[in-house]
């Protein structure tokens, strides 16, 4: 007959093939380039299988006494899966953050672009030379709504004034939170996450692309904050909110 330890053994090494097997197909996600798709495909394998390694034990409590072996595998599965849903919604991001670092030069570079030229903002906003450098965020777009897999357009609208017209030094920084089940969690951002540009006075849009893992479990949500300060200034932030359908 055979021992619990060598049956509970068998149980935990077929759940965790399965995820490994899973996770290979369904983790993928468009990148800047090949390289940086494996480092992530690789990086996402290895944290499902924490997960569902943690959630095999689990299952494997109730499992092992079934009479049915069929079943009994089924319920470790399950088991494994809820041990690696709770990574769906920051394992990509997680990934992400572990290639960047080993590999600096795979971070995508932020897009800048002016937009309205000094005299109109300058006229719009009824700023003052007084005022001294001035540099506030209006508005940040995206959808409010996403599929599991999808990519979406982050758009950031900012505008800088100084008192004479010149360009001035600007810090930009962009987070990203992911909300399960009201618990928010920091995630890196894919992209640069904080940089200093030297800005011609006016109004700018910073463009950005916000992957969305593609086992993040409806409901799942994701908030962008996007932040500019100058001279010496508190940032001036702007938020959405995405929400996985």
């Amino acid at each position: 007959m055979k021992s619990y330890k060598s049956i509970r053994q068998k149980f935990t090494i077929s759940v965790l093939v399965t995820a490994l097997s899973a996770a290979t197909v369904a983790h993928a996600q468009e990148s800047a380039n090949a390289e940086l798709d494996a480092c992530v495909k690789d990086e996402q394998i290895a944290l499902t299988a924490k997960g569902a390694g943690l959630g095999a034990v689990a299952g494997l409590g109730s499992a092992l006494f079934s009479s049915n072996k069929e079943d009994a595998l089924k319920k470790a599965a399950i088991g494994a899966a809820v041990g690696g849903a709770a990574g769906f919604a920051t394992a990509y991001f997680t990934a992400i953050d572990t290639c960047f670092k080993k590999n600096p030069s795979w971070i995508p570079e932020s897009k800048i672009e002016r937009t309205q030229e000094y005299a109109q903002v300058k006229k719009a906003t009824k700023y003052k030379p007084s005022e001294g450098i001035k540099a506030q965020a209006t508005k940040l777009e995206m959808p409010g709504s996403a599929k599991a897999g999808s990519m979406l357009d982050v758009a950031s609208t900012f505008y800088v004034l100084t008192p004479n017209g010149a360009e001035t030094d600007v810090t930009i920084e962009r987070k990203l939170f992911s909300i399960v089940d009201g618990k928010e969690t920091p995630v890196t951002f894919n992209g640069k996450t904080s940089e200093q540009r030297t800005l011609q006075p006016g109004e700018h849009k910073d463009m950005a692309h916000l992957p969305i893992p593609a086992k993040a479990q409806a409901g799942t949500q994701y908030r962008v904050e996007f932040s500019v300060s100058a001279g010496g200034k508190p940032a001036s932030t702007v938020q959405a909110k995405v929400t996985v359908e």
